[in-house]
């Protein structure tokens, strides 16, 4: 799996353990919806560092942790 569907999968994971939508992490980041929408869709070429840094300190997370795989329930890489 290339980094950015990674971050990707993992964004999407976040969101929804959180509850939250896209739309709610714009407007606490700042970060443009088109943005987001290009990112958890894997459709962004690059992600800004100062980009993934809004969308961690919103979401609580680590840097590192976007680049983590997701984990399935029986605890193995999906």
């Amino acid at each position: 799996m290339d980094k950015e569907n990674m971050i990707s999968q993992k964004l999407r994971t976040l969101l929804a353990e959180k509850n939250m939508r896209a739309s709610n992490l714009a407007k606490e980041t700042g970060i443009a919806q088109s943005t987001l929408s290009k990112i958890t869709s894997g459709k962004s070429k690059s992600i800004q560092f100062d980009t993934i840094e809004k969308i961690c300190k919103s979401l609580h997370v680590e840097p590192s942790e976007l680049f983590t795989p997701c984990r399935s329930l029986g605890g193995h890489e999906k």
